[in-house]
């Protein structure tokens, strides 16, 4: 509501009565039209989510639905709301596109020559062994008690023609065999959305590329499925704890692990700095400072091959070198997740407890339903290795 203004009049004084009327008239049509215009803006809000409300087409719903979270209009809401419904609806957008193409599981079990089976490979390595001519088409050995899972669609094999190094040394009862040979199921490991699907990385890419090859090579155990709504809430918990180690580093290691990463180069900022004096207050330099920065100027658009040196500077060169980028990436800056890994010291005992670190964590945060059998935090870090012992 509306505050209306007392209108005092003095009859000793007419003319300054009449002029603060006229004054406080105006004071009050105004303020009366504003509040006009509130609440019929009010009441067309409200009869436009009543309409979508009882409306029973589908569309309007779904596309109302984000908007009025809880039944509450999104302008009322406080601005953080709003930025991260924004921020929702946009990636919701785009999921399709940011989402795997493909099902990231193929399930084509690889049977040894014996016809055990091994481990369940993508349809791409099963072609590269046919292709190579050391594998050939093979069905599911019937002494197997097969699950549901394995036997739905029609489960695919192919039959080693040569001794693997591994297929009788290996243990079929330890969990990492039961992982390696399951059947894996492409659903969000979280929520088991079998809708758009990301791959995520257990271990964060930036540190898992920067580990020695052993420990990434072969090693499908550390990457799951998620959706976008879980993934992007575990990249949330993840960065976060990747900032805090990194910053901890980075105060416990000193000053040479604090650079920036982009500096400033002093001969793009005076270029700059000149363009745009000169573009700014020209009419305010004296003559002998404004030929020596069109000097500066014209150097500098010369060096890139833009115009001559000779010509004289149009508005368009000016701008150009105004957006000049002063500046450039710094060559003694180290990475948060350089520093980490380097860290580490290529440490065999420190990596595979960095690893097993990260396993609880993805847990602590996700709280998967859906891991495969078989997955366990303890399984081994490398390739054909043996588990690892958790420290209490």
């Amino acid at each position: 509501r509306c505050a209306i203004p007392q209108i005092v009049m003095k009859s000793n004084n007419s003319s300054s009565s009449l002029a603060l009327s006229a004054a406080a008239l105006v004071v009050l049509v105004s303020s009366l039209l504003l509040a006009s215009r509130r609440r019929r803006k009010r009441r067309d809000d409200d009869g436009s989510h009543t309409s979508s409300d009882t409306c029973g087409n589908d569309t309007t719903a779904d596309t109302a639905a984000p908007s009025c979270p809880l039944g509450v209009n999104e302008q009322y809401l406080p601005s953080h709301v709003r930025r991260e419904m924004h921020k929702h609806r946009k990636r919701m957008s785009k999921a399709a596109l940011l989402s795997m193409k493909t099902p990231m599981y193929d399930n084509v079990f690889m049977l040894s020559t014996e016809g055990q089976p091994m481990c369940t490979i993508s349809m791409k390595k099963a072609k590269w062994y046919l292709k190579k001519g050391i594998a050939e088409w093979s069905s599911l050995p019937e002494h197997k008690q097969w699950t549901p899972e394995e036997m739905e669609g029609g489960a695919k094999c192919i039959r080693l023609l040569f001794e693997h190094n591994g297929s009788k040394e290996r243990d079929t009862t330890s969990p990492e065999s039961v992982y390696l040979r399951s059947v894996k199921k492409n659903i969000c490991v979280s929520c088991g959305d079998d809708g758009h699907h990301m791959r995520h990385y257990i271990i964060p890419y930036a540190y898992r590329s920067l580990l020695p090859n052993e420990y990434k090579s072969h090693m499908s155990h550390d990457i799951c499925i998620l959706c976008p709504e879980c993934h992007v809430d575990c990249e949330r918990h993840s960065k976060r704890r990747m900032k805090q180690m990194e910053r901890d580093l980075r105060t416990r290691l000193g000053r040479e692990y604090n650079e920036p990463a982009m500096i400033e180069d002093p001969i793009l900022y005076h270029v700059r700095s000149c363009a745009l004096a000169l573009v700014k207050s020209r009419e305010r330099m004296p003559l002998e400072r404004i030929k020596e920065y069109e000097v500066v100027v014209r150097e500098y658009l010369a060096s890139t091959c833009e115009i001559d040196s000779e010509e004289e500077l149009t508005k368009a060169e000016l701008e150009k070198a105004c957006a000049v980028n002063h500046k450039v990436k710094n060559p003694n800056f180290v990475s948060g997740s350089e520093i980490v890994v380097k860290n580490l010291n290529g440490d065999a005992q420190k990596i595979k407890q960095f690893i097993i670190e990260w396993r609880k964590h993805f847990i602590a945060t996700v709280n998967p339903k859906h891991m495969p059998n078989g997955w366990r935090i303890d399984n081994p870090v490398e390739c054909g290795r043996e588990f690892v012992i958790l420290k209490p």
